[in-house]
């Protein structure tokens, strides 16, 4: 019986495809990779800067989250001061931050920037007319120093507190808990209307001094809802814009989560998706 032939190997490998450019002969797959990366980038940086608010709703977070919040504004009207803070003074708060980085202002710490923040927001709603929401945004944050954590108990400054949890723009994560970081806000909030900075030396303090400030008018919100924070988010931006600041277009979003409220630099991808603003959070650290 006579050995069998070894078998042939067969090579079920498909060949590469190439193109020819001029005498070099190049893979597609690589380059088909290369451009579309290369469009990815460039993608990236012409779709439009954003500036991105999130606002947090009191009904839809967890009972935990609702006891938190109780403990802060008291159980008579709870859900009617959260909005009052949340969906009326912080959206102005928030946009505070967002003129600070479009118009290259004073680059200051975390603890600074959060209490300019708040000076902004009591002086801006002053000057629109507001003062009777302020006076109810005082009776709040007076009643939520008290209550929220033992610091006020403990004679601890506010700003010290932030200090110490901070170095510089970065901050340490342990320090955004219910007790600490949400007393830090109240007692800068409670100074900034104690303060009563008006806004023009406010607006100085951040560095701005190519700005006039329009005659001021009167903007009443009368109740507070979802809808409520979108409007004066537009009326705010069309105000920045006639005092010849500059502001993007402003996105505006809704959590369930009643802690989360925040803005961030973003860019609206392919003007479709929004994606961190990478391009300037590296030029803002500079």
């Amino acid at each position: 019986m006579g050995k069998a032939s070894p078998k042939t190997k067969t090579n079920n490998q498909k060949p590469k495809k190439t193109i020819k450019i001029g005498k070099t002969e190049i893979e597609l797959g690589p380059l088909v990779s290369t451009v579309v990366f290369i469009l990815l980038i460039i993608f990236y940086f012409i779709s439009p800067r954003v500036y991105s608010i999130t606002t947090a709703l009191y009904g839809k977070g967890s009972a935990e989250d609702q006891a938190n919040v109780t403990t802060a504004m008291g159980s008579e009207n709870t859900e009617k001061r959260f909005r009052l803070y949340f969906q009326w003074y912080n959206v102005i708060h928030e946009l505070g931050h967002g003129l600070l980085y479009y118009n290259n202002g004073n680059k200051l710490s975390f603890v600074d920037e959060e209490q300019l923040a708040n000076d902004f927001a009591v002086a801006y709603w002053k000057y629109y007319g507001e003062e009777e929401k302020l006076t109810e945004l005082h009776d709040i944050v007076n009643y939520a120093v008290e209550h929220v954590g033992t610091n006020t108990q403990n004679g601890i400054d506010y700003m010290q507190l932030g200090r110490e949890n901070s170095t510089g723009r970065s901050v340490n994560d342990d320090f955004f808990n219910f007790n600490d970081y949400g007393w830090f806000q109240f007692s800068s909030v409670k100074h900034a209307i104690e303060t009563d900075k008006d806004l023009e030396t406010v607006l100085k303090e951040m560095g701005f001094t190519n700005f006039k400030l329009t005659e001021p008018k009167t903007l009443k919100y009368e109740s507070i809802d979802e809808d409520t924070s979108t409007q004066i988010i537009n009326d705010a931006a069309e105000n920045f814009r006639a005092w010849g600041l500059k502001y993007p277009e402003t996105t505006h979003h809704f959590s369930n989560d009643p802690n989360m409220n925040s803005s961030k630099s973003a860019v609206k991808y392919l003007w479709l998706f929004e994606f961190a603003d990478y391009k300037y959070i590296f030029t803002w650290m500079i």
